[in-house]
């Protein structure tokens, strides 16, 4: 009898103390992955990244001064940035924001505050420049859009606009609608 007790009372100590050291690696992984997700992503300082054309020149080239990791996901924001795009034929278009947010894999970069466009081409005399709160850069298509309302100004000469496209390879910009404009000898 006592034998029995002896062993009744060693299966529930077994019992008991496996529950207890699962319930302990349980809280452990449940401590473990709530501190992860509470620590800060990747981040780079006064990072440039450069994309090359199939000749070996650069394309496009991002400059931000911090660059940090969303949520440990995929996506990015930038700070301070400058996005520089350069056509194979020597057109070059620079991009400036205050903040970026770079989604869909790098597909597509939201820049917002102080959202400033400007195409700079050697055989003309000064730079095209929009201005906006808000502008979509599309990696792909080589395309800026915005929805927000837009200043374009060209020496003496300006433009506004609710809405615009800049196709960047085809060097091409296009009022959306409700555009204003003044022309100053």
């Amino acid at each position: 009898m006592l034998l029995r007790l002896l062993t009744v009372l060693a299966l529930v100590a077994l019992a008991a103390g496996t529950w207890f050291l699962s319930n302990q690696t349980r809280i452990q992984r449940t401590v473990n992955s709530t501190a992860q997700n509470e620590l800060p992503g990747y981040y780079l300082k006064g990072a440039v990244m450069t994309d090359y054309n199939l000749a070996g020149d650069p394309s496009v080239k991002i400059a931000a001064e911090r660059i940090e990791q969303i949520d440990h996901g995929n996506d990015v924001e930038l700070h301070n940035v400058r996005l520089d795009y350069q056509t194979d034929d020597g057109q070059l278009w620079i991009l400036v924001g205050d903040k970026a947010h770079v989604q869909q894999a790098g597909r597509l970069v939201d820049i917002t505050g102080n959202v400033q466009l400007q195409g700079l081409n050697q055989s003309r005399q000064g730079p095209a420049v929009m201005n906006t709160d808000h502008a979509t850069y599309d990696v792909g298509k080589s395309e800026v859009r915005t929805d927000s309302e837009v200043r374009m100004s060209f020496g003496a000469h300006t433009l506004s606009a609710h809405g615009l496209v800049a196709r960047l390879k085809e060097r091409t910009m296009r009022l959306e609608s409700k555009v204003y404009g003044r022309f100053t000898p």
